[in-house]
């Protein structure tokens, strides 16, 4: 298979000839399997810049394993790949320009020179992480700036939608970035949104100690891309309307949905609601075209499938058994929007009201017959409904990560990527 698979799965399959309805539905868009690896094919080359935030708080454990796993870094690339070290504090550091990492070592040296500083100038350190990333732009290459920071951006540029904008310019010239916050005082939203402009990988790191397992993630998640710049369009036809869209999915200039990175083998779902007017057999109901850039080409590919469905009075439709997958995987992308509700309700420090969110939620999933996946969303759950009691600054950030599940690749310590 060298297209990415692409399914229309209802939660009922039918619909009304008699009445308006509304259709609920999941695309499932699933990337072929990476090629074994005895065709000769190798992954594309990488031309990163790691951007260290070495501001004061930085400063002891944090820094040591931000040190550490930047040696593990320099370790796993190769001759074929390029690497620049950038630090900021209030002021920004090139510690290592893009170099062909030939041999580790030189980076290793210059790595264990990095100290701890003073404020943050977030934007500016990104900014010159991205320039050395654009002095060696090579359209065969996964081009992309990974920035690490546990704090405010509270020098220079710090207004996040600006810099996202900054950031979506760059994505547009083939650059892409990550966000990893570390800790528990970085700005959740601001890296939210790089991430999201930037088409990358968004962490929240409680611990130093996983910095190396998040950067062995990045790099197989790299080297496993399949498309980039992914977007979906969705058109209803004959009168059929799209009225939502569960996912968080930031609009493009065409009027389409940005979509994450297609990775090798994973499968991205998108959550649907459709209004329909009554029904003729043989329309065509839904027309999507997912399109994407294949790593080491601009040209544009893309797949469009069409949607049809059987047509039946409504009330047989009703003694149809809704499919369960599909029940399960629609309240997922339920629940992560959610959960910015009760951001929300934490921002206006309405404590009880996000509470008693989070707890209907809990319950509505728990009438849900059980599986695997809701198990370990009730667990998630529980977690956040704690931490509203005991820690709620910390609950907002782990709601925060949570809720971009369904917009982008979000790094989740017990199971990489999600």
């Amino acid at each position: 298979m060298t297209q990415p698979n692409l399914r229309f799965r209802p939660l009922r399959p039918a619909v009304a000839s008699d009445r308006p309805s509304r259709l609920e539905l999941l695309l499932t868009i699933t990337a072929p399997e990476a090629a074994p690896e005895a065709d000769g094919r190798q992954r594309p080359p990488l031309n990163l810049a790691l951007v260290i935030d070495r501001s004061g708080s930085m400063g002891g454990i944090k820094l040591s394993f931000a040190r550490k796993a930047a040696r593990f870094l320099a370790g796993e690339l190769t001759v074929r790949d390029r690497l620049a070290i950038v630090t900021f504090d209030d002021e920004v550091r090139v510690v290592v320009p893009s170099t062909p990492v030939a041999d580790p070592q030189p980076f290793i040296a210059a790595i264990n020179t990095i100290h701890s500083g003073g404020s943050t100038a977030l934007f500016d350190g990104w900014r010159a992480g991205a320039t050395q990333v654009a002095e060696h732009l090579d359209p065969g290459a996964m081009n992309r700036v990974l920035l690490l920071s546990d704090g405010q951006a509270n020098q220079g540029l710090t207004d996040q939608g600006t810099i996202a904008t900054k950031v979506a310019g760059l994505t547009h010239r083939g650059i892409s970035t990550s966000a990893f916050g570390l800790g528990d005082d970085f700005d959740e939203d601001l890296m939210g949104a790089m991430a999201a402009a930037g088409d990358g990988t968004l962490a929240h790191i409680e611990s130093p100690s996983q910095l190396a397992d998040l950067y062995a993630s990045e790099l197989q998640g790299l080297a496993s891309t399949f498309g980039r710049r992914v977007s979906l369009g969705v058109r209803g036809k004959h009168g059929g309307r799209v009225v939502e869209l569960l996912n968080d999915l930031k609009s493009t200039t065409a009027g389409n949905h940005q979509m994450p990175n297609l990775r090798a083998g994973q499968e991205l779902n998108v959550g649907l609601e459709l209004e329909l007017p009554a029904w003729l057999p043989n329309q065509e109901i839904l027309s999507v075209r997912l399109a994407w850039e294949a790593p080491g080409g601009s040209e544009r590919q893309s797949l469009i499938e069409h949607l049809q469905l059987p047509v039946m009075a409504s009330d047989e439709i009703k003694q149809l058994e809704p499919d369960d997958a599909v029940a399960e995987q629609l309240a997922l992308l339920k629940a992560n929007r959610e959960r910015k509700r009760v951001i929300a309700e934490l921002d206006r420090g309405d404590i009880g009201s996000a509470s008693a969110s989070l707890g209907t939620l809990y319950s509505e999933l728990l009438a849900m017959p059980s599986s695997p996946k809701l198990a370990r969303e009730l667990d998630l759950l529980s977690e956040k409904l704690a931490l509203l009691k005991s820690d709620p600054k910390r609950g907002r950030k782990r709601l925060s990560n949570e809720s971009h599940r369904s917009s982008l690749n979000v790094w989740q310590k017990d199971d990489d990527h999600t």
